[in-house]
């Protein structure tokens, strides 16, 4: 029996140079001409999926963006897209800008700033970037986000996570994704979520199914995956979820070939 193998982007399958190498681009290869399915899982939008598979030299049959809110497939069909419900997105954006700091909203395409990044915070590799200094006062009447995405540090998301569990605890949730950054989603959005959506599809169980990830957010997949790999410099309390610990991804793939033998 075949793998299916969900894998996180940043900081997993990429370095934080946003680069991969060329010996785990080859293990990925070889891994998915023997009949295995590899599946990147990102809070990136879908185009720097595909953009990360061109340069990899890889197909993927199915593509999970924005922490599960959109699921694609090879041929670029939306499987799922999940939205924010409208009734939150005014009073969210409102509490968010007046809190004075810098967010952003996605939808399907786009990305949303008030202003433009400051160099040494753009990481997209498809630049679909829209700049509205009006962008707080339209989320809700012609943006219509899957996601906010909050920068700062554990003190301010500490705060906004109070505001979100004490007002719209059943309407979304908030999850770091990194050290200095929160993002809030559909409370049914995860991409742990999106993986059991995927194993449902391909009729594959939790047996025949690995996860990579190095943060809060990738967490959730290890629950539908019996191979669960943290990477080392994973916070503690990721590690602590995953069944391996992993030096990259190459390593991960490696292991589950030795498994399959």
């Amino acid at each position: 029996m075949n793998y299916l193998v969900a894998c996180d982007l940043d900081n997993t399958l990429l370095d934080s140079q946003y680069n991969i190498s060329e010996a785990c681009s080859d293990t990925i290869r070889a891994f998915t001409a023997a009949g295995n399915l590899f599946v990147i899982a990102t809070g990136r939008l879908d185009h720097d999926i595909v953009y990360v598979e061109k340069h990899i030299g890889l197909a993927g049959n199915y593509r999970i963006s924005q922490n599960g809110a959109i699921i694609k497939d090879s041929n670029n069909k939306t499987l799922q897209h999940l939205k924010i419900a409208q009734p939150v997105l005014q009073p969210l954006s409102q509490f968010l800008a007046a809190m004075n700091i810098r967010f952003e909203v996605s939808d399907a395409d786009h990305r949303y700033f008030p202003s433009p990044r400051p160099a040494d915070m753009v990481g997209e590799f498809v630049d679909s970037s829209i700049v509205d200094p009006n962008m707080s006062e339209r989320i809700g009447i012609d943006i219509f986000p899957s996601t906010f995405l909050i920068f700062g540090n554990e003190t301010i998301f500490a705060e906004i996570r109070c505001y979100v569990e004490s007002n719209f605890s059943e309407a979304i949730i908030a999850i770091m994704t990194s050290p200095t950054s929160l993002e809030i989603i559909p409370r049914d959005v995860s991409k742990g979520n999106a993986l059991a959506y995927i194993q449902q599809l391909e009729v594959i169980g939790i047996s025949n199914t690995a996860a990579i990830g190095d943060s809060e957010n990738d967490v959730s997949m290890f629950a539908y995956a019996k191979y669960s790999f943290a990477m080392t410099h994973a916070h503690n309390d990721v590690k602590q979820e995953a069944a391996y610990i992993m030096d990259d991804v190459a390593d991960c793939i490696n292991f589950l070939k030795e498994e399959q033998r």
